[in-house]
């Protein structure tokens, strides 16, 4: 008779721990097994990518799945900070920089994904999950709600039969290959990344004291983004001693072969970003690994099934690594796949609430898209850019995270009750991001700006819209609070069409339907950016 499991998570990651600990939160008794290819315990830096987390998924992991002290042991993140290109990018005094200078209210953490998920896995082991190491998934039988698995551990084969069956194997994308699930992305982007066992201090960069002064806290803890036309660079501390670097570009301006083995990398980042490469230089003895990946983004044609299976984490979808959204679908992903289990567990039919958590997520993964599809140039554009990371901010915290916070995705009843105002907010960030495409081909004066630096922490809706998703809200007030919200929205993408059409008449015809302007939430922002735009 082959052993019997109620959850069988294929891959033990991020995404299938936190999966595994969020269901024995809900179920005790639930028979878990963890099958990872990978031996335990993961070297500290483990080499995936996503150790930027920001506050949907920090809320997970602290409030959700109660890791609160796993957590403290990762460092403490100053938010995401960007620095803009600047003749050459040699000096990074001179460069345009955005970026908070005290800790947001909500919190978030650079994780050392090493170290982090071996504490996931003794966790997992102490709630009583079978969690089994380098050990691999040879084959697997879907049923109705009886699957069989055939594992390959120490070159002894073991069947296994399980209620349930869930992909967390990455980029394996197990179920996804075998159902034939891959559906494309359209946004095609490159990325190569690195580790080297040495912290790159950005504060460190720069002697002026009058610079070191305007941030209240350390900006190696930010999320450190260097930012040209077509491109990102990130930056990122983690616990371990060790600094997680990538670049992310779009084709049409970097081909891939520029920068898809770590010598070509390092060539490129001397021609695009030089002062960095001549401080990573006396370190390339403390290299320590490298990953590349072209056409990063992919979609999936279903995630959940009433018959017992699910897909989460990379295993399904991934858009795109700017702004650290990963571990957020990782969150919300559980989330749906979660409710579902336990309630099939308790007897109920899930086939309606299957679909439904279908289509939340898929409409959630569709909402993403413009923030980054088609983007890219934009970056080499201070003004733009600036602009448009201060309005991504704005509808992640006044829409998503708000409804996440409050434990709303997977309240069939809300969701349906806010459909209409998140429709609303979709349609309006469709509009107001394809603004600022146009804005930015019309823009080309950012090069005569520098030395500038636009603090969000004193910007005051931005750091409200922050602090008040910990505020109490019965469903009544969430409702009346996203009414509020999408208003606001409204006279922030009215403010800044009129600000930009007000300097350049011809994008009119781009612009959202605009009103007498009634607001100045920018008004000093805008000033920073330069008497003309």
């Amino acid at each position: 008779m082959l052993k019997a499991y109620d959850v069988v998570i294929m891959g033990g990651g991020l995404s299938g721990l936190t999966l595994a600990i969020q269901l024995k939160r809900r179920i005790v008794n639930l028979r878990i097994l963890i099958a990872e290819k990978a031996a335990y315990p993961m070297p500290e830096a483990a080499h995936k990518v996503g150790e930027s987390s920001v506050e949907i998924a920090s809320y997970y992991f602290d409030k959700i799945l109660g890791l609160k002290a796993e957590l403290e042991k990762e460092l403490p993140k100053l938010g995401l900070r960007f620095f803009y290109s600047y003749q050459g990018n040699q000096d990074i005094e001179q460069r345009i920089e955005l970026g908070p200078s005290t800790f947001p209210a909500s919190k978030s953490y650079q994780i050392d994904r090493g170290r982090f998920e071996n504490s996931l896995i003794q966790r997992c082991q102490k709630l009583g999950v079978d969690f089994q190491g380098s050990c691999k998934i040879k084959d697997f039988t879907l049923g109705k709600n009886d699957h069989q698995i055939n594992l390959l551990k120490n070159d002894q084969e073991i069947s296994l039969r399980s209620k349930w069956l869930i992909d967390a194997s990455g980029r394996m994308s197990l179920l996804k290959r075998k159902l034939k699930l891959t559906k494309p992305a359209y946004h095609d982007l490159n990325a190569s990344w690195f580790r080297i066992n040495h912290q790159f201090k950005v504060d460190d960069w720069v002697s002026s004291q009058g610079w070191q002064d305007r941030v209240q806290e350390p900006r190696w803890l930010s999320t450190n983004h260097l930012l040209g036309k077509g491109y990102w660079v990130w930056i990122i501390p983690l616990a371990s001693g060790a600094t997680s670097i990538g670049i992310v570009a779009d084709p049409k301006f970097h081909p891939y072969a520029e920068f898809n083995t770590f010598e070509r990398a390092m060539q490129w980042l001397k021609k695009y970003e030089p002062q960095f490469a001549r401080i990573i230089a006396p370190h390339l003895d403390a290299f320590q690994d490298f990953l590349t990946l072209k056409h990063y983004s992919y979609n999936c044609k279903k995630m959940f099934s009433a018959d017992g299976w699910a897909i989460t984490g990379d295993a399904g979808v991934f858009l795109d690594p700017f702004y650290s959204p990963g571990s957020d679908f990782i969150a919300m992903n559980n989330c749906f796949i979660t409710e579902q289990v336990v309630k099939q567990y308790a007897g109920e039919d899930i086939a309606l609430q299957a679909a439904q958590y279908e289509k939340i997520f898929r409409t959630l993964f569709l909402a993403f898209g413009p923030v980054y599809e088609d983007q890219y140039a934009i970056m080499g554009n201070a003004k733009v850019m600036s602009i448009k990371v201060i309005w991504d901010f704005t509808l992640y915290w006044s829409g998503i995270a708000l409804l996440f916070f409050r434990n709303k995705l997977t309240d069939l009843k809300f969701m349906q009750s806010a459909a209409i105002q998140l429709q609303q907010i979709y349609q309006l960030n469709i509009q107001v991001q394809g603004f600022f495409r146009e804005w930015a081909g019309v823009d080309l004066s950012t090069d005569e700006m520098s030395h500038t630096f636009i603090n969000y922490s004193y910007i005051g809706f931005v750091q409200q819209l922050n602090k008040d998703l910990h505020k109490e809200l019965t469903d009544a007030e969430l409702e009346q609070q996203l009414v509020q919200n999408i208003a606001f929205i409204k006279e922030l993408a009215n403010e800044i069409a009129t600000e930009v059409t007000g300097f350049y008449p011809e994008l009119k015809e781009y612009a959202p339907e605009m009103q007498e302007r009634s607001s100045n939430h920018l008004q000093d922002v805008f000033a920073q950016l330069g008497n003309r735009l």
